[in-house]
Parts: structure tokens; C-alpha cells; sequence
């Protein structure tokens, strides 16, 4: 339900891939968000090829950034081929966190052979500040009902992992 930016793109090589590391850390430091590097010699990544769920497993590098303490973490990890397929909600963190991400993908789109955003602000295809405000207040307004019509609802919640689930409830499917 919340504001979230979706990406996949095939990194062009090894060189680009250490580009990418280096751009999107000097990146990160000047806004004062936090860096981590990802390398993992086997990991499990659960992705979307064709409408269908697809496991990888296998070597896994890259670099995570928190660029708001109530956004989902930006993980830029990456498989075997170069390839990223991720998302980060920014929801909670509010539509200036949203656009310095939008801004660094941009910025990192030359070193992809293709990088797909499909952003839910619609900030990536409009560049307009409006609307994308707009699409934050409809979507906390959406939450806020919830909210408000489930005793049982709560939310934000945010998970070991960094993930962030908009609202959760107690209440049943059946009603009870």
C-alpha cells in the first residue's frame, strides 16, 4: 500500500559494478545516511521473472544504504550476472527521502545496460513534486482509515530486515 520504488537492471561489468559502489557511497555520505556492504557467498534472493516467483542462490554483493530512518533500507545488491532486482518503501520517511533516492538512480543509470524504476510517487516518470506529495497524503490518508475503523489494526511495523508492513491486523478474514 505505501509509496514504494521498484527496480531491475543488468549492471554492464565488473567495472561498472565498482562504479556503482563508489558513486552510490560518496552519495550516501554527503546526505549523512548509513553504508553497508553486502557480500555474501551464498545467499537466497526471491524475485519476479515473468510474472512468476523465481529463486536465486547463489553469490551476492553490493552495498545497502539507509537514506531515512523510516524508509526500508536501498539495498543495490546485486547476483552472479550483474543483475538487481529490489524495491524500497518510503512511505514513512516523506517525499524528500523519496526524491534523493529517485536522484541517485538516476544518477547510477548509465553504468545499466537498462534499469527499470517503476515508482508509485510517480516521481521517476513526472519529476513533479505535486504529485508526488499528493500520492503520499492519498496513501496516508488510506492507512489512516484503517487505522481508525480496526481496533485490532496497527502499523507501522518494521521487521529485522529493515521492511517496513504499512498496517497489520488482528482481525480475522471471517469477521470473528
Amino acid at each position: 500500500m505505501g509509496i514504494t520504488i521498484h527496480f531491475e537492471g543488468q549492471l554492464r561489468g565488473h567495472e561498472q559494478y565498482v562504479a556503482l559502489v563508489r558513486e552510490a557511497k560518496a552519495f550516501a555520505t554527503t546526505r549523512g545516511w548509513s553504508v553497508r556492504v553486502i557480500d555474501e557467498h551464498e545467499m537466497k534472493l526471491n524475485r519476479t521473472v515473468d510474472e512468476r516467483d523465481v529463486e536465486y542462490i547463489g553469490p551476492v554483493f553490493g552495498i545497502e544504504l539507509q537514506p531515512h530512518p523510516n524508509s526500508e533500507p536501498l539495498r543495490l545488491e546485486f547476483d552472479k550476472h550483474f543483475f538487481i532486482q529490489q524495491y524500497c518503501k518510503t512511505q514513512f520517511a516523506g517525499s524528500d527521502a523519496h526524491i534523493e533516492i529517485i536522484q541517485l538512480l538516476r544518477e547510477l543509470t548509465h553504468l545499466f545496460y537498462n534499469l527499470d524504476v517503476i515508482d508509485e510517487g510517480e516521481y521517476w516518470e513526472l519529476g513533479d513534486r505535486s504529485i508526488l506529495q499528493g500520492n503520499f497524503d492519498s496513501v496516508e490518508a488510506m492507512i489512516d482509515e484503517i487505522l481508525r475503523e480496526d481496533p485490532t489494526a496497527r502499523g507501522p511495523i518494521r521487521f529485522e530486515t529493515g521492511r517496513i508492513a504499512d498496517v497489520a491486523s488482528d482481525r480475522r478474514a471471517d469477521g470473528a
